[in-house]
């Protein structure tokens, strides 16, 4: 048998194992590249669902100023100069002075403490009811909510720079608490001409704090 008669025979064998070979190399290369999608596509996924969540932790409930809105000195809008106070030809939002003598606890009977405090307001309207000479209801929740956040303290407390910070929040939180408007009843309708900043309060600012021992 000559070389001429074997070789056709050896040549479909090998077309064959080229063929097995070249479809076992795409197969691999094809499970590859979907596995690469599938991954890619469930990686966007969890950043979409990660984007969405933060956004929705963001906002914050109707009506209620999220953590860092209740820790801001700024009113909402500030931007108009009416009811912040600005610069824009605004009148200027009053101020309320409170000074206070108040007992402080610890070793000796007669520490007591001597405070200044300026209560800015975002609410115009109830900040010159309470900053004038004449009494008012609103006045005296004033004083009260401050005198009830100072007294009971230590002579440490007074003394120490953080637990101050802590107080001064503490005051405005319950002075917003206290004073924040109503939402309207069911059928009624708010006038965007009055309506009321969600925190009245802007700021309590401490501008003298003497402790006596």
């Amino acid at each position: 048998m000559s070389d001429e008669e074997v070789s056709p025979k050896k040549s479909p064998l090998k077309l064959i194992l080229l063929i097995v070979v070249a479809l076992a190399v795409l197969g691999g290369g094809g499970a590859g590249t979907l596995w690469y999608l599938k991954k890619r596509q469930a990686a966007k996924a969890a950043a979409e669902a990660a984007a969405a969540q933060a956004a929705t932790q963001a906002e914050a409930a109707p009506g209620e100023p999220g953590p860092a809105e209740a820790n801001s000195d700024d009113c909402e809008g500030a931007g108009d100069g009416k009811e912040a106070g600005g610069h824009g030809g605004a009148e200027a939002s009053p101020v309320m002075v409170l000074t206070r003598t108040v007992n402080l606890t610890g070793p000796r009977r007669n520490a007591f403490l001597r405070c200044e405090l300026n209560i800015l307001f975002c609410d115009a309207e109830l900040g010159k009811l309470v900053s004038g000479d004449k009494p008012s209801p609103e006045k005296s929740l004033i004083q009260s909510i401050i005198l009830g956040a100072l007294s009971g303290k230590s002579v440490e407390e007074a003394s120490d720079a953080e637990s101050r910070e802590a107080l001064r929040q503490e005051m405005k939180d319950k002075l917003n608490e206290q004073f924040r408007p109503h939402p309207p009843k069911p059928g009624e309708k708010e006038d965007p001409k009055h309506k009321k900043p969600k925190r009245p309060i802007k700021s309590v600012l401490i501008v003298d704090w003497a402790i006596q021992q």
